[in-house]
């Protein structure tokens, strides 16, 4: 830790080296990931505005994740069922700088998130807010695990029905990053994908995790291990729905029961009845509807085109998606228009021709 004192000494305020030497220190020796968040904001805080991107919390699906400090890392420390426990008590700031820190797959969250999802949207830049881009931006990080675990751990998730809690954050960080980069542009949109991310974190995790108890626990004993139903009707999906909640070995939010409900149906294959389950649901809970569709493309790729192609189908996938970038948004048009199953067959009839056009291998 010696040497690495001595290429970010010159970046600490001058006033604050000492305080910076012990949270460096902390940070290295920390036990926990609590323990790394809680020094390392400490430690950017103490560091000269212009070299704060120095400092970022790197994080990805692919990779593991770190706290990069000019150019060594430090690898971060799992997550674990005690680290939301041991987390200390952030308080705004603490949430912002641990944000701005915060970089996916390389590239800055809060000045950039709002590319993250657009190439699946041919939208002009004017229409950034627009209904589309929001819910795709949501989607993302609905889809995204690492990203939304890091957004739970700072607490970003704690947006209120007024939103009062986003504007906070929204204005905190248009502040951090003005002094950062002197650049009010860069600061006003960082603000906006800071607002509308804790808006995003908090939506998706309040369906995950409110409980739905409309059932009782002995009809849903009733029906505990059986295959899918059959849906006839919208009060048999939603039914189902629910029965699916109960059963769960942890409670499940309507959101997540319904998931649950039509992944079921994909892998047997009822594309129909997932169509028409998602419709009933739909009319139930109008409010979770978009989140769910947002989920069932991804859905559909996993647990359907995937059950029925052969090796080399499955790996012309990405080729597929690449030649086809906005599939995602189509399937949940096909959905919300009651055509998935025309919409998935055709893309599997798609996939499986990519796959024929490549040029035979030589033995």
């Amino acid at each position: 830790m010696v040497s690495l004192w001595g290429k970010i000494a010159d970046w600490v305020l001058g006033t604050k080296s000492e305080a910076a030497k012990v949270a460096l220190f902390r940070l290295s020796h920390a036990d926990t990931l609590a323990q790394q968040l809680s020094s390392f904001s400490e430690l950017r805080q103490y560091v000269a505005p212009a070299r704060q991107d120095s400092l970022t919390w790197q994080i990805s699906d692919s990779d593991s994740p770190v706290f990069r400090i000019g150019d060594f890392d430090i690898p971060c420390h799992a997550a674990t069922e005690n680290t939301m426990a041991n987390l200390p008590p952030f308080d705004l700031d603490d949430r912002c700088r641990l944000l701005c820190s915060m970089h996916y797959d390389g590239q800055n969250v809060v000045s950039e998130y709002h590319h993250f999802a657009a190439e699946t949207l041919l939208l002009p830049e004017s229409d950034g807010n627009a209904d589309p881009v929001l819910a795709a931006q949501e989607r993302f990080v609905s889809l995204t695990p690492s990203l939304l675990r890091s957004l739970k751990l700072i607490g970003l998730d704690q947006n209120d029905v007024q939103g009062n809690f986003a504007r906070d954050i929204h204005q905190t960080v248009e502040r951090m990053v003005s002094q950062m980069t002197g650049d009010k542009d860069t600061a006003v949109r960082a603000a906006r994908n800071a607002e509308n991310l804790s808006i995003f974190a908090s939506n998706i995790m309040r369906e995950v995790n409110a409980p739905d108890t409309s059932i009782s626990r002995s009809d849903a004993a009733q029906t505990h291990g059986r295959e899918p139903v059959l849906i006839d009707s919208p009060l048999d999906a939603i039914r189902a729905i629910r029965l699916s909640a109960l059963n769960s070995h942890e409670y499940l939010s309507p959101s997540a029961a319904a998931l649950e409900l039509l992944t079921n149906l994909l892998k047997a294959g009822q594309l129909r009845e997932a169509n028409f389950a998602y419709a009933a649901f739909a009319e139930r809970y109008p409010r979770n509807a978009r989140y769910v569709a947002g989920i069932v493309p991804a859905k559909v790729l996993n647990h359907y085109w995937m059950g029925h192609l052969d090796y080399l189908g499955s790996q012309r996938v990405p080729t597929w998606q690449a030649q086809n970038p906005k599939w995602a948004d189509n399937g949940v048009e096909a959905l919300l228009g009651g055509t998935l199953d025309t919409w998935a067959e055709q893309a599997l009839a798609e996939i499986r021709m990519t796959a024929a056009r490549l040029p035979a291998l030589s033995v």
